[in-house]
């Protein structure tokens, strides 16, 4: 089960959370991701590859992050630190927000 190896628990393995309309997109709350690459433009290229409709609801035509796509690690959004450079590592804990309105 390459997607994301779900429900596989290894000493190398990263949680991924996912929120609102991207749940039924992964099939659940959460994913784990075994042996990670070490930047968080690389786990969400590796994401995007193992879940089809993935990519086109966190990137943009151009490869960027979607503009209202919040990306955290370890509780940081990756716009206040390094972005996509952003380094991980196999402890990291991811949380991926699609975009959200609302109004009055």
């Amino acid at each position: 089960m390459s997607r994301s190896d779900r429900g596989r628990h290894s000493g190398q393995a990263m949680q991924i959370r996912f929120y609102a309309t991207l749940r039924p997109i992964v099939g659940g709350r959460s994913v784990e991701l075994s042996d990670p690459p070490d930047t968080i433009g690389a786990v969400l290229e590796r994401l995007a590859d193992d879940y089809d409709g993935l990519r086109t609801q966190l990137f943009d035509d151009d490869g960027t992050v979607r503009r209202f796509v919040a990306i955290m690690v370890d509780g940081r959004d990756i716009r206040h630190v390094e972005g996509l450079q952003s380094r991980v590592n196999p402890d990291s804990e991811l949380d991926i927000f699609p975009p959200v309105a609302g109004g009055v």
